[in-house]
């Protein structure tokens, strides 16, 4: 009687645990979960991106600027492993899926390129200090994203 008595409390207790969010083992890109806003953004515009990993080998992002409360721009981002090649994605929403190939990566740091694409061919992202560094660039031209962390409310 006393181990069915145990038994029913281990399983109510187990019962009323909450309930967590998924726990992937630490992923290459972690760095880049959550909420960051743009700090070097032209007046009168509000640049954020957010990211979150939905699977051990793939993290979503989107990106979009706002001016006067209007979404201007907006895209998704997808960093995803084949095999062992990361590749980051960016799709608008109107043209086809643009990819780029992960050709360098430290713990808080990646390099996508894609020589075919016409701009950017070259995508960097560096993480230190709860700010993040993005550049999008190619031969010609070079745009350079700071971000810094948004706390979640």
């Amino acid at each position: 009687m006393k181990s069915i008595l145990y038994l029913v409390s281990f399983l109510f207790i187990i019962s009323c645990q909450k309930t967590k969010t998924p726990n992937f083992p630490k992923g290459d890109f972690d760095y880049l979960i959550g909420n960051w806003e743009r700090t070097n953004e032209q007046e009168g515009k509000e640049t954020y991106e957010i990211w979150e990993q939905t699977d051990k080998n793939k993290y979503n992002g989107i990106g979009y600027t706002l001016q006067n409360n209007d979404t201007i721009w907006k895209e998704k981002m997808r960093l995803t492993q084949r095999d062992t090649i990361w590749m980051l994605e960016i799709y608008n929403g109107t043209e086809p899926i643009v990819p780029f190939t992960i050709v360098k990566r430290t713990p808080t740091s990646f390099v996508a390129h894609n020589p075919s694409n016409e701009f950017p061919t070259h995508i960097q992202y560096r993480y230190f200090d709860d700010t993040i560094t993005a550049i999008v660039s190619s031969k010609e031209m070079e745009i350079p994203f700071i971000f810094w962390r948004v706390e979640e409310e």
